[in-house]
Order: C-alpha cells, then structure tokens, then sequence
C-alpha cells in the first residue's frame, strides 16, 4: 500500500504591506516559487491537489506550483490563515498526495501537531516557498523531507 503523504509549503516572499497592502508575491517569491515547483516536478514527485489560503500571495504561489506540476485541482480553504485553529484543519486533511500553501505561524503549528501531536514547540521553521513533504505512520505523521529555496539554488 503506498505511504499516505501530505506537502505544506510557505507561501513564496510576498512584498512589504507597505509597497502592496495586498502583499502580492515579489520577484524573488516568483523565482523562488518556481524553482522549488520545478525541483518537486523534476523529482517525479506527485501532487494530485493544491489548496491554500484566501490571500493573494498563497493564491499566486499555488497557481506557480499548479501550473509547473500540472494540477488542476486548486482550491482556497479558511483553515489555512495565519492564526487559524490547527485542528480544524486536521479533520479534512486529504491525505492523497496533496500540497497545502498557507502562512506563519500556522503552518508551523499545524505541522508540529501532525508530528508531536503538539502544536509547541514547533519542530520546523518554515521558509518562503519552502515546501516539507509528511508520511502518515499509524496516527501521527514523520518528516519525510524538507526542502527549501537554498538548497536547490546553492
């Protein structure tokens, strides 16, 4: 049976609310966003769905990785905000290869919990456009990887 894998990434670096109070992603989260997309696709590594947050930077950083992994499947989910409550999120979880884009310190916490059962203290420190890929082993999940702009681009 194969393993049951999740995908979390930070959305790409947005620009400063003071530039664009809607914070869209910046030339840097663009490059870095689909260097890290490309990376995943040239991996064969396989992602049937994608759903991120409703703000604009998690939206265009889904639509970068969309578009290089050739998922159709993108939809927003209120579980994905900053400082949403974990274990809402954790009762619909689709555990089928699919990527979840959202925002500190949620996704910290959120991935803590899968792990530990805890959400402190956070056993990861997400990066932008960094993406880490869980297994579910019995009823908590284990790192699988993590890979982040700087290692792909060093």
């Amino acid at each position: 049976m194969p393993a049951s894998r999740l995908y979390f990434a930070q959305h790409g670096l947005a620009v400063s609310k003071s530039e664009n109070p809607d914070r869209p992603l910046s030339e840097t989260g663009i490059k870095q966003s689909q260097a890290i997309a490309t990376h995943i696709r040239s991996s064969d590594i396989p992602v049937s769905q994608i759903f991120h947050s409703g703000k604009l930077r998690a939206l265009q950083t889904a639509e970068i990785f969309a578009s290089t992994l050739s998922v159709n499947a993108l939809s927003a989910s209120d579980h994905l905000s900053p400082d949403a409550d974990v274990k809402r999120i954790t009762q619909t979880l689709n555990t089928n290869n699919a990527l979840y884009i959202g925002h500190l310190p949620h996704l910290d916490k959120l991935v803590s919990y899968l792990v530990t059962d805890n959400e402190e203290p956070c056993i990861i420190k997400f990066q932008n456009s960094a993406v880490i890929c869980l297994e579910k082993n019995n009823d908590l999940y284990h790192v699988q990887w993590y890979l982040t702009p700087e290692l792909i681009t060093s």
